[in-house]
């Protein structure tokens, strides 16, 4: 018998700098995916109430970006699982489920994650910031 391939680590992270201090900087995003990396400036998020823009809404753009990643590797890829971590507490367990999503802006993301992550072979881990190799990319 042929054991089962060890997992691709992933990983995501956002931010908003100067977000904590009541100035808005553009919003950042990094994802890594094994060994690619990837870092990109993102928009404002448009949400009803005009453009917006945060950290928490960083995150859950880096997550997109990642699981979108992940849809385009997984044809032809049999066996290969994923574990996607990150070090928003809110972001990860609100897709384990553990928490609500209760902010309107992020709610549409956050149902737009779930659609992507539905039938990938993925699971959701939180880790301490210093673990997170795509917050070392936004560095």
């Amino acid at each position: 018998m042929v054991p089962d391939p060890a997992p691709v680590l992933c990983y995501f992270d956002g931010a908003c700098r100067g977000n904590q201090f009541s100035r808005k900087g553009p919003m950042w995003v990094a994802y890594v995916v094994g060994q690619e990396e990837h870092v990109h400036e993102i928009p404002d998020v448009v949400t009803a109430q005009g453009p917006a823009r945060s950290n928490n809404l960083a995150e859950y753009q880096a997550l997109l970006l990642l699981l979108r990643r992940l849809r385009e590797r997984r044809p032809g890829r049999a066996g290969v699982r994923y574990v996607v971590h990150g070090d928003s507490q809110l972001v990860v367990y609100q897709m384990l489920g553990r928490y609500h999503v209760s902010d309107a802006k992020l709610l549409p993301l956050h149902q737009e994650a779930r659609r992507l992550a539905e039938g990938l072979p993925v699971n959701f881990r939180w880790v301490p910031r210093e673990r997170n190799r795509a917050g070392h990319l936004l560095e």
